[in-house]
């Protein structure tokens, strides 16, 4: 395996894909009218100091968008400003400067139109405080007057929590005689750690974004002239290219620590497989690079996931986390139906809905078991296996020595009686609202050992909270047909030739010892077996470098074959 990875700085992949995404889009497509500059400007301009050179890879990122938007204003048949369609999610709207004092809506999005419908002023459609739709008013009369540098660049404050409007002047002919005012939602968090990641990210130190936070977090009002040397050194086009990128990423990457502390799920979506057998499924990591799909295990769901987000993201790993059937809000197995195959079914129905080509299956506990059955039946379509602390199949009670409470009782009844179970899962229920979501882990640890002492460190009590959430939805339905085809067993069935399989077991897991892991994989072919002695059961908890160097070993493994 390769040197362990550990993430501490956004990724230039990162960083490319929000330049591509707070360029190229339509409301921006007035930086391709040309005309002369503005009364003034050009005076001011020679007093400035030379541009820096800026950060040439993020500069050619920021012209290679500028390119892709330009064709795209072509293709469109080189909108004017004031017909720019207005489709999809963003909110934004182009107001003439006029005669009267709040300005007269020219263009706007959809989901702008929508909620400038009916209510009169455009500040007050904004949600604007009443000190910035005073600067607001100020603005528009000033570029009426033609008082305004076309760099010029305003912040505005709305009474809605982490919002805050960009606004910028907009030529509306090729001569520049008429002017309008762009205003664009930004959502906007300052966060102490993004804020170091996203300045070194730009080549920049933490106390050049201090301007952009004290217009963003303050009250508003024109951008400081400081801010457009640091755009310069970034390579960003000017101002707003930089607070526009600057918003994004701490948007996304505060939201990106949220998730990973269990304060706010990932997205989720649903959809129906072959059998009409409804799925849901969590988005995580990045929107583009290496597709992942994890298959959960049977206790704790997403949660070891769910905390590596950032570290996902920086590794430009997408990945969806289907939930198996009766986890969460996928609907319950049908009475016969074999829970293997309808996993295969489901995944099939997931790659078909997000186009995933040759995903790597990263499964965990005893989602191993469907993930070999996957990597197996999907041959060539399943780019790479890893399998972190695989369980094995349940076939005496001896296997489960090493668990405790509850769950010791269910896998014996699971191997002895299991028309028990049924009786038994509410029993469990009650037990793990009683005793807490972390009775989820301790469970597979030993009393006194070093990972239940480490799992007493770790802050996981909102991430389990959101596990036993999902792990009830369904009445626990999930995981009595995940125990009950264990202790029927599962075939060994070999992984296909050429498909790169990592098992990674720790040497103190007393659930799965490692002589009973190595003789399930004998005979798989292909597997590579990597175990951390100083790892347990939780080796997903305390040791995520391994889980991400194993993954990032499939992902090049499979690049090099393709």
């Amino acid at each position: 395996m390769t040197l362990l990875y550990r993430a501490q700085a956004l990724s230039q992949e990162q960083v490319a894909a929000a330049i591509y995404e707070t360029m190229i889009r339509p409301e921006q497509f007035d930086r391709f009218f040309t005309g002369p500059t503005a009364a003034g400007e050009a005076a001011a301009g020679s007093q400035m100091p030379q541009r820096p050179r800026g950060a040439p890879v993020l500069r050619a990122h920021f012209a290679r968008a500028a390119e892709i938007q330009e064709q795209q204003w072509e293709q469109a048949g080189r909108p004017h400003p004031g017909s720019y369609c207005g489709m999809g999610s963003r909110f934004w709207l182009l107001a003439g400067t006029g005669t009267g004092t709040g300005g007269r809506l020219l263009n706007a999005s959809q989901r702008a139109a929508g909620q400038i419908e009916g209510r009169g002023s455009l500040a007050a459609a904004m949600g604007l405080t009443r000190a910035a739709a005073g600067r607001w008013h100020t603005f528009l009369k000033q570029v009426r007057q033609g008082a305004f540098s076309w760099q010029d660049v305003l912040v505005l404050r709305t009474r809605r929590p982490g919002e805050r409007f960009l606004c910028r002047p907009v030529r509306l002919d090729a001569a520049g005689g008429a002017a309008a005012v762009m205003a664009e939602l930004l959502e906007w968090e300052w966060n102490g750690e993004a804020a170091g990641q996203v300045a070194a990210a730009f080549g920049l130190q933490k106390a050049d974004l201090r301007p952009l936070k004290a217009v963003l977090s303050g009250p508003g009002g024109r951008v400081a002239g400081g801010l457009q040397q640091a755009a310069a050194r970034a390579g960003a086009p000017g101002t707003a290219e930089l607070i526009r990128l600057t918003a994004f990423l701490m948007a996304e990457h505060t939201r990106d620590l949220k998730i990973a502390r269990g304060e706010l799920l990932p997205p989720a979506e649903e959809f129906e497989d072959t059998s009409g057998l409804r799925c849901q499924y969590f988005r995580l990591g990045s929107e583009t690079g290496q597709p992942v799909v994890f298959v959960h295990g049977l206790l704790d769901g997403i949660a070891p996931l769910q905390r590596l987000q950032p570290q996902l993201r920086m590794l430009g790993f997408r990945v969806y986390a289907p939930m198996r059937a009766g986890y969460g809000g996928s609907a319950p197995l049908p009475r016969g139906q074999d829970p293997a195959d309808a996993f295969v079914r489901q995944l099939e129905g997931l790659m078909h809905r997000e186009n995933l080509q040759r995903p790597v299956l990263l499964s965990h506990r005893g989602g191993v078991l469907y993930g070999c059955r996957a990597a197996n039946r999907l041959h060539r379509r399943i780019a790479g296996l890893v399998a972190v602390a695989p369980n094995c199949s349940i076939t005496s009670t001896r296997q489960f020595s090493g668990l405790r409470g509850y769950a010791w009782l269910v896998a014996v009844c699971a191997a002895r009686a299991g028309w028990l179970l049924p009786l038994l899962m509410k029993g469990w229920s009650a037990a793990l609202r009683w005793y807490g979501p972390k009775a989820l882990l301790r469970f597979q640890t030993a009393r006194g050992s070093r990972e239940r002492a480490l799992l007493q460190k770790m802050a996981l009590l909102p991430l389990l909270q959101q596990s036993q959430a999902l792990f009830l939805q369904q009445g626990g339905a999930g995981f009595l047909t995940d125990v009950q085809m264990m202790r029927r067993g599962v075939p060994k069935l070999p992984l296909p030739r050429g498909t790169r399989a990592v098992f990674l077991h720790g040497g103190e897991d007393h659930v799965a010892p490692l002589r009973d892991v190595r003789d399930a994989l004998s005979g798989l072919g292909g597997a590579q077996l990597c175990v951390s002695q100083d790892a347990g059961a939780l080796v997903f908890y305390t040791f995520p470098e391994l889980v991400l160097t194993a993954l990032q070993d499939c992902a090049a493994a499979a690049l090099d074959s393709s």
